[in-house]
């Protein structure tokens, strides 16, 4: 089936991102890879997502295709499947975004260089090729953990008044987040598709702000899917009831990217959803006995939360 052909599913609703698997020998365990999507999209994902926190600046060129090539087998007719394919170069982040959309994902995840400061004209210049390159729509991401300089509402404004909102959605972390979703959402009249991409942590506020999906990680996935659910249905007691307790187990696991990875691939872990918890390295990462004990505490009322407001 051709990309002209292929039904497009809508880019919108609960599209957590994969941890990255390993095996033993430190090749990408497919097999752990497949089973994270398999769990997502039984406890009622929209879709999923490989992202930053999916380790992929550490994986290889060939591993880059290859993961690409997966998103699009484990979705396919089931739900959204999105690549990261951001790059130091605006001629790499091409490449990985046609090979993506060559193999069938259905919406591309794409970062700017992160190793120099860009200003709004060079940030521009690597959205428009990057956009320009594909027909999938893109979801321009800034990742306040390795932006230099934060992407301003005037540059979102302008990629969305020349591709159009089909083509180009946000991802902005930039802080504050909430009023930045503001910001974003009133500059574009409303247009600007957004997805909140802080773990949770900030639903409550961004959604309730404007907001079309979320963008959280595998190990909490359908705690989201039911937060998103009760504040789509109006249910803000019941949200906050579940919001809070979420927004507090962030606050220890969101201190860097390879803290979050130590827990959230251990909380998978001891579910059975994952072999291993091997973050590939170099890597800086120490997780004590007493913050375990008190993130699993927080994680398995959450669990309990989810299920009782489910019903």
């Amino acid at each position: 089936m051709t990309e002209q052909t292929r039904a497009k599913p809508e880019i919108r609703g609960v599209l957590p991102v994969i941890l990255m698997p390993y095996t033993e020998q430190g090749a990408l365990d497919e097999e752990d890879f497949l089973a994270q999507t398999e769990h997502m999209f039984g406890v009622g994902c929209d879709g999923f997502v490989v992202g930053q926190v999916s380790e992929v600046l550490r994986l290889t060129h060939s591993e880059r295709l290859r993961v690409a090539e997966l998103c699009a087998k484990a979705a396919a007719g089931r739900g959204v499947s999105v690549m990261s394919t951001g790059a130091e170069t605006a001629e790499a982040a091409i490449e990985y975004s046609r090979h993506a959309q060559q193999a069938g994902v259905d919406a591309l995840l794409v970062m700017h260089p992160a190793t120099v400061a860009l200003g709004d004209e060079e940030m521009l210049g690597y959205y428009r090729r990057v956009i320009a390159s594909v027909e999938i729509p893109v979801i321009v991401h800034h990742a306040k953990s390795l932006a230099k300089i934060p992407l301003s509402i005037a540059t979102q404004v302008r990629l969305l008044e020349e591709f159009g909102e089909d083509r180009v959605l946000f991802k902005p972390e930039a802080q504050p987040t909430p009023p930045r979703v503001s910001l974003l959402r009133d500059a574009t009249g409303g247009r600007a598709r957004i997805f909140e991409g802080d773990g949770g942590m900030m639903l409550l506020d961004c959604h309730r702000r404007g907001l079309v999906g979320t963008i959280p990680a595998t190990e909490i996935a359908e705690i989201v899917v039911v937060l998103w659910r009760l504040l789509e249905q109006g249910r803000r007691a019941e949200a906050e009831r579940i919001g809070h307790p979420l927004s507090y187990l962030m606050c220890h696991m969101m201190n860097s990217t390879d803290y979050y990875l130590s827990i959230a691939k251990r909380l998978l872990k001891e579910r059975g959803i994952v072999k291993n918890t091997l973050v590939r390295g170099p890597s800086r990462h120490v997780l004590d006995d007493e913050t375990w004990t008190e993130v699993r505490h927080t994680y398995d009322n959450l669990l309990t939360l989810a299920k009782e407001l489910s019903r």
